[in-house]
């Protein structure tokens, strides 16, 4: 190769003048371009008459899925997808008017196997015969990235329930499980200090060292760029989390187990609330493109369980302040008022026995007696609004049937209860609890409101469907019309907590049916 200095070679006066680079390049001669081209990673191709491949390097080869002996010749239309071609022939005379863009398609492999990849191409002449040479990479693992961690959250919400810390340990077990990765946890910021949500892989003297040091967020190496919302890669992060005074003590536990780190930011309502960290191993120079991806995309997933799970706080904390709304107003409407009657008839026997006249004072007496006996009865309902119906270690088909009993021996009610199958699929307790809760209520109402002789409940549960139906042979209501009270509201309220649905059906004089329906997936 001929020996040349380009700091010799004065800049041109046109920066837009590509002389010097080509005389650069003429210089460095073609073998070792060729070296370049035959052992880069990216793929080369070049293509030529009728849209043919003349040339592949090996890494374009590996992307087709065939050597070049094998399709030289060939139309490079038909080892992309059917419905792509049309575009890429379009793209061929874009390029003939200098579009050098990126671009995504499709290739399909003989086994039928498909490969996303992005590209680039330019069309030039080359003793009179046009040429179209590009360049292009595999991005099937970036653009899959987003789907296979949200399948890591799938399968971790399919042995159990919904809960943030389950799906945050997925995350972070799913991240460090491969070799370049030797430890993983996730960072939650809190007022003063972060703490530990989740960890693979970490000692327990640093998971220790962790929870009982005094850090915060600013303390950890890049703070700075996750608070922007910036993902980064430090690559002496070992150092530099030696050299934080808050976070140092946990780089001594952990010396010799990696080097450098990637992080990403994770949100919470808008605003970053932590980090999900990776050490890699101490051989890991830098993470691949691809891997990078699947870390950030993880890192979106447990952003999303962050977000979700403070979303399902609030609706149950307001869910929680529209119930004890309801039930101040019922201790209004029915204890308060059956006291104040009480207290009315109370004075009836006193002033009848004052006056001698036993038959007044007896009457009183017996309206009473009968008054006492339904205030109890109102307070009892109240009692079992405020307990849990469930916990743990209930299954839901038994907290129905201890329901249902508790309400045919408080209210005399006949109450025809069915389970199909007997033993009902188990469920996360909060699902269990709003159920019954709002079973609960509808019994309520019907003792309350709907003068009935009889009620049916059935419970069932088809392809992970659970429906729930109560109907009652009372005086109905006109259910088009909008009712007073919290009653409905607070029952539709926890249906939704639980991602069900809540429908009530009823005419006056014909009953009325309510019908639940919760998925169990």
């Amino acid at each position: 190769m001929t020996q040349f200095d380009t700091r010799a070679v004065p800049p041109p006066d046109d920066p837009s003048d590509d002389s010097l680079a080509r005389d650069v390049l003429r210089d460095i001669g073609l073998e070792p371009l060729i070296d370049f081209l035959q052992a880069s990673a990216y793929g080369v191709c070049i293509t030529g008459v009728d849209h043919t491949w003349v040339y592949l390097n090996p890494a374009a080869e590996q992307i087709i899925g065939q050597p070049l002996n094998e399709v030289q010749g060939r139309d490079y239309l038909l080892h992309f997808a059917e419905h792509e071609r049309a575009a890429l022939l379009e793209l061929e005379g874009n390029q003939r008017a200098g579009d050098t863009d990126f671009y995504m398609n499709t290739v399909v492999r003989l086994d039928g196997s498909e490969v996303e990849m992005t590209w680039s191409g330019a069309v030039m002449e080359v003793d009179g015969l046009e040429l179209a040479p590009a360049i292009f990479h595999e991005t099937t693992p970036m653009r899959r990235a987003p789907r296979t961690a949200a399948e890591v959250v799938a399968n971790a919400l399919a042995d159990g329930p919904a809960d943030k810390a389950r799906i945050l340990q997925a995350l972070v077990s799913e991240a460090a499980s491969g070799p370049r990765v030797s430890i993983g946890f996730v960072l939650l910021s809190d007022p003063g200090s972060v703490r530990l949500a989740a960890q693979h892989g970490l000692p327990e003297s640093a998971a220790a060292e962790v929870a009982q040091s005094e850090a915060v967020f600013t303390d950890i190496p890049g703070a700075d760029d996750l608070l922007r919302g910036r993902s980064i890669y430090l690559s002496d992060a070992h150092r530099r989390y030696a050299d934080s005074p808050g976070v140092g003590s946990w780089s001594s536990v952990l010396d010799g187990a990696w080097n450098g780190a990637a992080q990403f930011p994770v949100w919470r309502d808008g605003e970053v609330a932590g980090c999900f960290v990776l050490l890699l191993a101490p051989d890991v120079t830098s993470p691949s493109e691809s891997a990078l991806a699947y870390w950030s995309s993880l890192a979106d997933q447990a952003s999303i369980a962050i977000g979700t799970d403070a979303i399902r706080r609030r609706a149950s904390e307001s869910s929680a302040l529209s119930e004890r709304s309801r039930i101040a107003r019922d201790l209004h409407d029915s204890v308060s008022q059956g006291l104040f009657a009480l207290q009315a008839h109370a004075q009836a026997v006193r002033r009848g026995l004052t006056a001698g006249n036993l038959s007044v004072a007896m009457e009183a007496a017996g309206d009473l007696e009968t008054l006492a006996r339904q205030a109890t009865l109102e307070m009892r309902q109240l009692l079992m609004d405020l307990r849990p119906d469930v916990d743990e270690a209930t299954d839901l088909a038994e907290a129905l049937r201890s329901l249902v009993q508790r309400v045919a021996d408080a209210d005399h009610l006949d109450v025809d209860l069915t389970i199909s199958p007997v033993t009902l699929p188990a469920v996360p307790p909060a699902t269990a609890e709003h159920v019954c809760r709002i079973i609960g209520e509808a019994l309520h109402n019907v003792v309350k409101h709907a003068a009935a002789s009889a009620v049916e409940v059935n419970a069932t549960v088809e392809n992970r469907v659970l429906t729930v139906r109560v109907r009652d042979d009372g005086v109905g209501f006109e259910s088009r019309q909008p009712r007073s009270g919290l009653g409905q509201s607070t029952m539709r309220e926890r249906a939704g907590l639980c991602r069900g649905q809540l429908s009530v059906v009823s005419r006056p004089g014909d009953g009325t049916a309510v019908e639940l329906v919760v998925p169990l997936v």
